[in-house]
């Protein structure tokens, strides 16, 4: 369907969210927390339960086949003319970080589940089964964020959770992940959780920004593009212990030569001209006091790569490699250089991930019709559409966020603008579903 006959399409449609069920469902599911400050919902809590109870109540309401998956992800099915097609998956997470905002997540899940609604209501067919998926451990805050355990559910999804990690990840009170899965009810089984390649039409999200750009342009929808190719390295800056009554010249010091290294990092992404943008995002000196040379330092550089062919085309291990050697002859401190990424199989930093090109034509066309503003949104966070988007075509809405304010009890998006973003979802939901 081209951009005209979709602009008659919708106006012959008038389809529209409804705000005040909207309203209820964001406020509702914020009624689901362990504190009083904020929202805290962590996953496989009395409070995750709380909210997937009120979800499935809601989902029979509008007749869709409900089930839960062996790592927790709900589904609620809309059966398609054609059962055995790929689904269109549409929904987010709902889980929250300590004292989290209401907004986070919640307003992906509820999107998908207002854009059911509507089209249960219209009694409007799919040809494309589409599937709502409601997911609890995205955040990854309960079993420490540190440890790589965020965005769970997808890499469940797509296959890239493993055994040991249900295993080795922990909870403050030493509960495994597997543990608080079994004590939550589920039987965790990760082979009934992946979903084979093609089984999927599309995947898509909606989500608050978690950050200003919409607001500050005064902005409804963001379309997000890509996600940018992430590379981190790991660099320890091996000096000698010293008193600072050591001459300047005497002395191997790792915080000098780390200090080059950040000015490096500067500097090789700004001769890329936007392509790259890149930090030293942490910085351990040890010992940390103002009395001695310090005798190491360790610290971590991230680059994020926005195109595909400046991902083909460069080698970023090998040009921090040049710089290590040059500051390791200027300072004479040992510094040795390991990439992250190359834990997770990727020898250079990981590709730029690709959104849907075709869903966002859509939505571009959908904005227009509607007279909502819009925007190619950066996106440097992850996210489920993120995971899922590296083996099924995948889709993400950006909503406004207050002040760029996120995982913070101010958080705050106006329903008036989740509403804008839910329209423009249901309008894709029901081009994507159907021939």
């Amino acid at each position: 369907m081209d951009g005209y006959n979709l602009q008659k399409s919708l106006r012959r449609s008038k389809l529209e969210t409804n705000l005040d069920r909207i309203i209820t469902d964001m406020e509702k599911m914020a009624e689901f927390t362990s504190t009083t400050e904020g929202v805290t919902r962590l996953s496989y809590s009395k409070e995750d339960k709380q909210a997937k109870e009120y979800l499935k109540k809601e989902m029979k309401k509008v007749n869709l086949k409900i089930w839960e998956d062996g790592f927790g992800n709900l589904f609620g099915r809309r059966e398609g003319l054609n059962p055995d097609a790929p689904v269109v998956m549409i929904g987010s997470h709902y889980d929250t970080v300590f004292h989290g905002g209401p907004i986070d997540g919640v307003a992906g899940v509820v999107a998908a589940l207002e854009v059911l609604r509507v089209l249960e209501d219209n009694n409007i067919e799919n040809y494309y089964p589409i599937e709502l998926i409601a997911m609890n451990a995205e955040e990854g805050y309960r079993f420490g964020i540190s440890a790589g355990t965020g965005i769970a559910n997808s890499r469940a999804l797509v296959g890239k959770m493993t055994e040991e990690e249900l295993d080795s990840a922990k909870d403050r009170d030493g509960i495994s992940k597997r543990e608080a899965m079994i004590d939550y009810g589920l039987v965790p089984d990760l082979n009934n959780v992946t979903r084979p390649k093609g089984s999927i039409k599309t995947f898509i999200e909606l989500h608050n920004e978690q950050g200003r750009v919409l607001e500050e342009t005064n902005t409804d929808i963001g379309i997000v593009d890509c996600f940018p190719g992430t590379g981190t390295y790991l660099l320890k800056f091996k000096g000698r212990l010293d008193n600072t009554a050591v001459p300047m010249d005497a002395r191997k010091d790792p915080l000098l030569a780390a200090s080059k290294f950040v000015i490096a990092v500067n500097k090789i992404a700004k001769k890329m001209d936007g392509k790259i943008s890149g930090q030293v995002g942490r910085l351990n000196v040890d010992p940390n006091l103002a009395a001695y040379v310090s005798e190491e330092v360790n610290l971590n550089v991230q680059f994020r790569i926005f195109d595909e062919h400046t991902h083909n085309t460069i080698d970023l291990y090998e040009i921090l490699e040049q710089e290590v050697k040059r500051i390791e002859k200027e300072t004479d401190v040992e510094i040795e250089l390991k990439s992250y990424e190359a834990r997770r199989g990727y020898s250079n930093p990981t590709p730029p991930i690709q959104m849907s090109k075709e869903n966002n034509k859509i939505i571009e066309e959908v904005c227009e019709e509607l007279k909502y503003s819009y925007i190619k949104a950066p996106l440097g966070i992850f996210h489920d559409a993120v995971i899922i988007g590296e083996f099924f075509p995948a889709t993400l809405i950006y909503v406004p966020c207050e002040g760029g304010i996120t995982h913070h009890p101010d958080e705050w998006t106006d329903y008036k603008d989740i509403k804008k973003g839910v329209d423009v979802m249901l309008h894709l939901v029901k081009k994507a579903s159907n021939k």
